[in-house]
């Protein structure tokens, strides 16, 4: 019974992505969105633009191409498969975006430059998938402080969802809907295959 719990776990990120997309067809996800906008804006400054910068970047194509080049030609050819699975993370997140359409905010204004859809954040779903993947692989390890990499992978993937926000490029609700449906993706492959058993 607790595989089977376990099993169907990725259903309730999944609906819960959909609630979210629901609330944003309502409209009613206006004010969640303006009210986390504008408190990012509190943390204002040049230093903190360059940081959310290089968050962002660090949960860009470019960066995961090259660091899961590196883990594969270091560490281990497990690692073909996060490349794998973020390639696929990120055509289910082109399709939906061009389903969906969402326009990106146009009511403040881009501290980076982005020309297609906004819902769901590409970024965000990369983030969960790519550094939840290395979680799952620290936490199959044996490495002497995987906890506290553990924190630090977390945190990541918490910083670049923030960065969208507040570099003006997604709505918190782009943010979450990509959260929500990367973590479906990751609790299915990891309870129904054997990739990262």
């Amino acid at each position: 019974m607790q595989n089977i719990r376990k099993k169907n776990l990725y259903v309730i990120p999944l609906l819960l992505f959909i609630i979210d997309f629901v609330l944003i067809h309502l409209q009613l996800m206006e004010t969640a969105d303006q009210t986390v906008y504008q408190l990012t804006q509190l943390m204002k400054c040049d230093i903190m633009t360059q940081f959310f910068k290089l968050c962002s970047f660090l949960g860009s194509t470019y960066f995961y191409v090259v660091t899961i080049a590196l883990l594969v030609l270091l560490k281990s050819r497990k690692d073909i498969y996060t490349g794998i699975h973020l390639l696929i993370i990120q055509a289910i997140n082109r399709f939906i975006k061009f389903i969906i359409k969402r326009p990106r905010p146009d009511e403040i204004f881009h501290l980076v430059k982005e020309t297609n859809y906004s819902f769901p954040s590409g970024h965000s779903m990369s983030a969960m998938a790519g550094y939840g993947l290395w979680i799952i692989e620290v936490k199959n390890s044996n490495l002497k402080y995987k906890n506290a990499l553990m924190i630090v992978l977390g945190l990541m993937i918490f910083l670049i969802g923030l960065s969208r926000i507040y570099l003006g490029v997604h709505y918190f609700s782009d943010v979450i809907g990509g959260f929500l449906l990367s973590l479906s993706y990751i609790l299915f492959i990891y309870y129904h295959t054997s990739f990262y058993a």
